[in-house]
């Protein structure tokens, strides 16, 4: 193939991702809204390697051009052919591997409907979803949309990380759950598939009741009776999946029921599945039943579009061939049209199923606006400010022993100490139990790891066999002196940050004060607390304080402090030691 010719292979790689570009010269590209791309030819006679190593020894890109030129001429960008796919490495950064999708604008779109994903299945979804929320809210945000509902089928995995990253992005997270519904509670039973949506913290509470109904009271079958469903609609919306117009159509007195029982009904309005063979009859079928008997009977749930997700782009497809082929041993034929969609998408395919009897404009916009309602409406948040571990319940005896939880944790680290460390090396595991112990201080995990002590000792003390330790947990050297684990992390050279990062765990000691548990100085001054606590510090104890003027914090000493200062205490002060001094 010419260079002429390979260089097509870009562009045609631009226009099916619809990224807005003009050619600058046979080499370079201009992205609207991202900026000049060098091109470079991975078949070039010369080209042997993506990457090289330099005079370090070091691996680096193997970049056929001086990017230093490069920048000086303004392009930013190295793009080339990896697979089936093109790449780039921004120059002014470490190098790191980015498909070249989701940059710049993207060209303006025919029909512009407004609406929102909500049938997106994520990697949570063992083995027949994939990608993490991440990708999947870095396209929402492309695309522009302004909210991502997730439906995985009978877990809720994933709202933890989709709230995370919507909020970052700041868009909205909609939590959305598929499975199915029994009729009766017998092997003739009828069953369907329907999504519900959350609406509201009660609703939400109402889904996790559902999730239980599946997953632990009927773990064999994983389906969920129409009475135990309707008693979790308040604060959510149920939607009737696409093939569930058969049994709508017979059973109208449980789509009534149901429909009660939620905050409103849907039906699932989903095309992008009939272009696999061998269910394309059964999707259409179904389709059309919905609206030659239901869809004229405002009793009945409205369309709502909502495509089933599995993978970000039709050039992923291949993810759950792969993925089906893992969990059933067989490469089912699927679908390469199960990706997330723009509106020109939907529209291409919608438009092309109705009648001219239908104003399909009219139809559509309904199916968008209903994804929008739900959108609007999603008010669940999880609460992410507070610790939800059980408190610690000491026993009487250990309340006499110790006094306090956090003492019985530090009392039990110390025999712990003496009773598994020889003597001439207790200093040098001293000093990991110390800093391991600020860490879990710090994060508030101390009931915790009480919690865990309690269920191995007492599990040992009735003849339960416990484990020696597995995973990430096998490098703390805290679970190792409380019995949790038998392994010695020090001994293995095991890394406790595998267990907790501090980082991770939102610690950064450089920045924060710490307060000595000992105030045996008498030249100290009084310190007033916003929540009326008096507490002593000695007058060259140094804070982290927020000072107004100062764009950055600035360490002071306690007899230099002034009374508008914001004290960044340590987050162990504030959970234990300024409510022990």
């Amino acid at each position: 193939m010419k260079k002429s010719e390979r260089i097509n292979e870009l562009y045609q790689w631009l226009e099916d991702n619809k990224i807005q570009y003009s050619k600058v010269d046979d080499e370079v590209i201009e992205i609207v809204g991202f900026g000049k791309v060098y091109w470079q030819d991975t078949e070039k006679s010369t080209f042997n390697s993506i990457f090289r190593k330099n005079k370090d020894g070091e691996l680096i890109f193997n970049s056929m051009e001086d990017p230093e030129v490069l920048m000086n001429e303004n392009i930013n960008y190295i793009t080339f052919k990896f697979g089936n796919n093109f790449y780039y490495y921004d120059l002014r950064k470490d190098f790191s591997l980015n498909i070249l999708k989701y940059v710049g604008e993207r060209k303006s779109l025919e029909h512009d409907f407004q609406f929102v994903n909500l049938g997106t299945h994520t990697a949570f979804e063992l083995l027949n979803g994939s990608f993490m929320p991440n990708m999947w809210v870095k396209k929402t945000k492309y695309l522009g949309h302004k909210a991502l509902g997730i439906c995985d089928t009978n877990t809720m995995a994933a709202c933890f990380t989709l709230q995370k990253e919507c909020e970052a992005a700041g868009i909205i997270p909609v939590f959305g759950y598929s499975m199915i519904v029994a009729d009766r509670d017998d092997e003739e039973c009828e069953k369907f598939g329907v999504k519900v949506y959350v609406q509201s913290q009660k609703g939400y509470h109402h889904l996790l009741r559902i999730q239980k109904a599946i997953m632990v009271d009927n773990v064999e079958n994983k389906t969920i009776g129409i009475d135990e469903l309707c008693k979790r609609g308040e604060g959510n919306v149920i939607v009737f999946d696409k093939y569930a117009s058969g049994y709508m159509v017979n059973h109208p007195d449980v789509v009534k029921r149901l429909s009660q029982a939620f905050d409103r009904a849907y039906y699932q309005v989903d095309l992008s599945e009939y272009k696999a063979e061998r269910i394309d009859i059964r999707v259409l079928e179904a389709t059309k039943l919905y609206f030659d008997r239901l869809y004229d009977n405002n009793k009945m749930p409205r369309p709502i579009l909502i495509s089933d997700c599995y993978y970000l782009d039709k050039d992923d497809a291949k993810n759950k061939i792969i993925l089906n082929k893992v969990a059933e041993g067989a490469a089912h034929e699927q679908s390469d049209d199960q990706y997330f969609k723009d509106a020109d998408e939907h529209y291409e395919t919608f438009a092309s199923l109705f009648s001219d009897k239908w104003d399909v404009n009219a139809l559509f916009k309904e199916c968008c606006d209903n994804t929008l309602e739900i959108a609007d409406n999603a008010k669940a948040r999880l609460d992410t400010t507070k610790n939800r571990m059980p408190k610690y319940d000491m026993t009487e005896e250990e309340k006499a022993k110790y006094g306090t939880v956090h003492n019985m944790f530090n009392q039990l680290l110390e025999e712990g100490l003496k009773s598994k460390i020889p003597a001439e090396k207790q200093e040098q595991y001293r000093k990991q139990m110390e800093y391991e112990k600020y860490i879990i201080e710090s994060t508030d995990n101390v009931d915790y790891l009480l919690v865990q002590y309690d269920t191995c000792n007492w599990s040992r003390k009735n003849g339960i066999l416990v484990g020696c330790g597995r995973g990430s947990a096998a490098g703390s050297l805290l679970l190792y002196l409380l019995g949790i684990t038998l392994i010695d992390p020090i001994k293995y050279d095991l890394i406790f940050e595998r267990f907790l990062l501090p980082e991770r765990a939102g610690l950064y000691p450089a920045d924060v004060t710490v307060i000595g548990e000992d105030i045996e100085s008498k030249d100290y001054i009084e310190l007033t607390l916003e929540s009326g606590k008096v507490i002593k510090v000695d007058k060259d104890a140094q804070f982290m304080v927020k000072r107004a003027g100062e764009d950055e914090p600035i360490q002071v000493y306690a007899d230099e402090l002034q009374d508008d200062d914001d004290i960044l205490f340590d987050n162990k002060d504030l959970i234990f030691t300024i409510n022990e001094l």
